[in-house]
């Protein structure tokens, strides 16, 4: 049997000496190799997708038992810690901490406001900068906030283990990386085809 390998030197499932051409000796990979990677890529891309929709109804649930599903939904707790951190942050700030982009931001903000869990105003001293404040409402809530986030980390202990938690880190980090960038180079291909 010969071996194949993708454009990244992976190995992939052996190509029987039948699947090479008698004429050129070239596996025919376009057929093989290459499915089954694009298969594998495929079931990662489920799963990640299965993964977020697990999280999300996870947390809904979670709001639910502590009573904050009134107030809180899934999303808010990037901006809500960025805060508890350090309040009155311009909008700015808070996208660079959360790493929110600026629409899911806005939207999220605005739902946040409205259920009086932020106020927004413009800086005193730079009037084009907008801050953002916690209530005194969104204050009384942290405790429940963290003890929230203390359960969800529980599940993805339970779920990873300590072990593996750097390596999921770094593998999610690096796949926002490049969703973003992606994400980043449609919508300005988008912009320009508009104009």
């Amino acid at each position: 049997m010969a071996e194949t390998t993708t454009r990244r030197r992976r190995k992939v499932a052996p190509v029987e000496k039948a699947d090479v051409p008698e004429k050129t000796g070239t596996p025919i990979v376009g057929r093989v190799a290459v499915a089954q990677v694009d298969d594998l890529l495929g079931h990662v891309m489920w799963e990640l997708g299965r993964a977020y929709y697990a999280y999300v109804g996870l947390a809904e649930r979670i709001l639910v038992d502590t009573g904050l599903d009134h107030l809180i939904r899934p999303g808010m707790g990037h901006i809500l810690f960025a805060l508890y951190e350090e309040d009155n942050r311009t909008i700015k700030e808070i996208a660079a901490r959360s790493q929110l982009a600026g629409s899911t931001l806005t939207g999220l903000l605005s739902r946040m406001e409205k259920v009086k869990l932020v106020e927004r105003s413009r800086d005193e001293i730079d009037g084009r900068l907008v801050r953002v404040r916690l209530t005194p409402l969104a204050r009384k809530l942290e405790p429940k906030c963290r003890a929230m986030v203390g359960q969800m980390s529980d599940v993805f202990r339970q779920g990873l283990g300590d072990k593996h938690l750097p390596q999921a880190k770094i593998i999610l980090q690096r796949l926002t990386q490049s969703l973003r960038k992606e994400e980043q180079r449609l919508a300005k291909s988008q912009l320009n085809s508009n104009v």
